[in-house]
């Protein structure tokens, strides 16, 4: 981020000649990662009857949806209809009971958080959040 930045390789104030930046990708992924954040933790945190589709569709809305045109919105959240129940998506994650998935991902959500919040911060520095 601060080679790119000191070497005027990212444009942070219009698209330009720099659109392909690794800033801009390392954004898309840095807003990515929010969203799986917050869905694993509705995961983790959701009863057994719970909507997989409704946790994600959530998830997605607090998240990516901000940055998402509408064509790209709606063919998402039509995706999201199509996950399974939580009981079988956790069965698909292979890792064990619904107990030990619950526990890994109680250990596993708080360090997406911390990960997401260095870059986070990273960005706020260099003014790159609202990147183009």
């Amino acid at each position: 981020v601060k080679y790119e930045v000191d070497h005027k390789l990212v444009d942070v104030k219009k698209r330009g000649d720099h659109w392909d930046s690794g800033c801009r990708t390392l954004l898309r992924l840095h807003r990515a990662l929010r969203w799986l954040q917050l869905f694993l933790e509705k995961l983790r945190v959701a009863s057994d009857d719970s909507n997989t589709s409704a946790l994600c569709t959530e998830a997605y809305n607090d998240s990516l949806a901000n940055y998402h045109p509408w064509i790209v919105r709606k063919p998402a959240v039509l995706a999201f209809h199509f996950l399974p129940g939580r009981a079988d998506f956790f069965e698909i994650m292979n890792m064990g009971t619904t107990e030990n998935v619950v526990e890994t991902l109680g250990e596993a959500v708080p360090l997406i958080s911390k990960a997401y919040d260095i870059t986070q911060d990273l960005y706020a520095q260099h003014g790159l959040l609202d990147l183009p």
